[in-house]
C-alpha cells in the first residue's frame, strides 16, 4: 500500500544526556506526539530507539506543509515542550522532504526496524535519479518475504542526505533484501516506541 509522498518530514535524533532519565523523555515525548496530532496539519510521526545506542531517538514527523509545522512549532505549547526536552535530551534537526513510503500500517511497530543513513556521494546519480532507484527498489521490497513498510526522505538543509527506515518481520529478511539495495550507508537496528510501550505495560500487568 503506497502512502502519501512529498510531504515535510522532520527527523529528529534525540540523544539523552543522562541514560538514568529514559523513561522521564520517553513519557514526556509520547505525552508531546499526543498533543501534536491533534494540530492542524499534523499527517503522522514515527519514533524508535536504537538498540545499539538505547540512548539515541530517531522521530520522524510528518507535516502536510512546511508552513503547518512553523505555525505549530512556533506555539507557546511548543516550545513550552521543546524547552522540557532541551533539559534532557541533545536534539539534532534534519528537515527533509519525503519521498516514498510503502507497505502496511506499522503504527504499533514491528519486530525489526532498521535506520539506514544514505548519502549520493560515490553513487554517481542526480538527487532525482537517486530517488528513483529507491522507488524502484521500495517496489521489489514489498514482494520480499517479511517486509512490512519503507519510509525514504532527502534532507532539506544537507545536499545529497537521505534517511531510509524499513520495517521487518526479522533481521534475516532484511539482510537478504539490502543485498539489492541501490546504495549502503550505516545502518542500525532499532525498537519501535509504541511496540516497546506496549510491551511494558503488558510486563507491568503480569507482574
Amino acid at each position: 500500500m503506497d502512502h502519501p509522498t512529498g510531504l515535510f518530514t522532520v527527523i529528529n535524533t534525540f540523544t539523552l544526556k543522562d541514560h538514568g532519565r529514559a523513561d522521564e523523555f520517553e513519557r514526556r515525548f509520547l505525552d508531546h506526539v499526543a498533543w501534536m496530532r491533534a494540530q492542524e496539519g499534523f499527517d503522522s510521526h514515527q519514533a524508535v530507539r536504537l538498540v545499539e545506542r538505547p540512548g539515541v531517538y530517531i522521530n520522524l514527523g510528518r507535516w502536510r506543509s512546511p508552513e503547518s509545522f512553523q505555525r505549530v512549532r512556533s506555539s507557546e505549547v511548543f516550545q513550552a515542550h521543546a524547552k522540557e526536552f532541551h533539559e534532557v535530551v541533545e536534539v539534532d534537526a534534519d528537515p527533509s522532504r519525503n519521498v516514498l513510503r510503502t507497505g502496511g500500517d506499522v503504527t504499533e511497530g514491528a519486530p525489526v526496524v532498521v535506520v539506514e543513513r544514505l548519502g549520493i556521494e560515490g553513487a554517481g546519480l542526480s538527487l532525482d535519479a537517486f530517488d528513483d532507484s529507491y522507488r524502484e527498489y521500495a517496489r521489489a521490497l514489498t514482494a520480499r518475504p517479511g517486509f512490512l513498510h519503507a519510509d525514504f526522505s532527502r534532507s532539506l538543509t544537507r545536499p545529497g542526505n537521505y534517511t531510509f527506515v524499513t520495517w521487518w518481520s526479522d533481521a534475516e529478511a532484511w539482510r537478504a533484501a539490502r543485498a539489492d539495495a541501490p546504495a549502503f550507508g550505516m545502518a542500525e537496528c532499532a525498537v519501535h516506541l509504541a511496540a516497546q510501550a506496549a510491551v511494558e505495560k503488558a510486563a507491568d500487568r503480569v507482574g
